[in-house]
């Protein structure tokens, strides 16, 4: 039994080596060099210049990182999902302007973000924040757990420790070591190496990014492959999950967490602006044909927040609606930043 238990562990123990050695150093998805990798991105950015090639990043970190390099608090701050992420200084001549949009931003995010930003006196005088159905719907998800730290010092300050919300748990501090051991994470890092991609982000001074990155504002340049789909199998995917799933309910409780959080920003003489960003129209039509109850629960939703709180809400869920054409969509929640720039009036 010896000799057998002897002769597994010769061949178990390289084994776990290897993919230890692997998961680490290859890192696809940058879980251990995380905040090595935002570091440098943001220190490019931050000196005014854009970057280029950007693969797989914490970008809640990269705007923790963003914000602690500011000099001083930009005149505007962008918020909310990738669907954001497009606006940047073109759009206000002659502001500062920070964008810390998200992927797949919510309730959480915001209050993680903006308390980053007040625990450094980096507050803007102006913020614009795109409101959708991921921000208060019912799940979500726990993207924001990077930010855990500001999330914690908001909900305190502005709810107070006994009332922390109910399912906002703290990172899981075992997720590194998991990673370590994991081996899908392990054919992902295969992968990564046997199709010679590259981690490597390269600083493009003032020049447009040509593959996926940063401008110097912090807002996302895609590639051209993405911003330029076969648009007719983008209505029809469209179309589909629009049919099948739409969007979950809107949570009560995540309702009172945007108007709480929205209080403090007018307590602090923040202008706000609230923005709707359309879906894809096939989409948004077929959420509304097959998921009637759940687009009536919708329906009143934002525009209730912004008149109760006498703040202004431009745009609409409905591409039709504010005029704008489905060959502006690249696929069937993002629309072009020039789309939003032409049929969304902001501030």
């Amino acid at each position: 039994m010896r000799n057998l238990i002897f002769k597994l562990l010769i061949i178990i123990v390289p084994v776990g080596l290897m993919i230890v050695a692997t998961n680490y150093l290859i890192d696809p998805a940058n879980i251990f060099s995380g905040a090595h990798y935002v570091d440098g991105i943001a220190n490019i950015l931050t000196r005014g210049h854009n970057v280029d090639n950007l693969s797989n990043y914490d970008e809640r970190l990269f705007q923790e990182q963003m914000i602690k390099r500011l000099h001083k608090a930009p005149d505007i701050v962008v918020l909310g999902s990738s669907r954001v992420m497009e606006i940047g200084s073109s759009f206000f001549p002659g502001e500062t302007v920070l964008n810390c949009g998200v992927s797949h931003g919510n309730i959480n995010d915001l209050f993680a973000i903006i308390g980053t930003l007040d625990s450094m006196n980096k507050l803007p005088s102006e913020m614009v924040i795109g409101v959708e159905h991921w921000l208060i719907c019912v799940g979500g998800t726990s993207e924001w757990q990077s930010l855990y730290p500001y999330h914690e010092y908001m909900i305190k300050k502005l709810l107070g420790a006994h009332l922390y919300p109910e399912g906002v748990q703290s990172p899981d501090p075992f997720r590194k070591i998991s990673s370590l051991f994991s081996f899908d994470y392990f054919e992902s890092s295969l992968q990564f190496l046997l199709e010679r991609k590259s981690k490597h982000y390269v600083d493009v001074g003032l020049n447009r990014p040509n593959t996926y990155g940063r401008f110097s504002d912090g807002s996302i340049c895609y590639s051209k492959q993405y911003t330029k789909p076969d648009f007719l199998k983008v209505a029809s995917d469209a179309r589909v999950v629009g049919l099948e799933t739409g969007f979950p309910s809107p949570d009560s409780s995540k309702v009172r967490l945007l108007e709480v959080l929205l209080n403090f920003l007018q307590e602090k003489k923040i202008k706000v602006h609230l923005i709707m960003i359309p879906y894809h129209p096939e989409f948004y039509k077929a959420f509304l044909e097959n998921h009637h109850q759940v687009a009536e629960e919708w329906e009143p939703v934002f525009r209730d927040i912004a008149t109760k709180h006498h703040i202004p809400l431009s745009g609409s869920f409905d591409a039709n609606s504010v005029g704008m054409p489905d060959t502006v969509f690249y696929d069937m929640y993002h629309c072009s930043g020039e789309s939003i720039k032409k049929y969304i009036p902001i501030l």
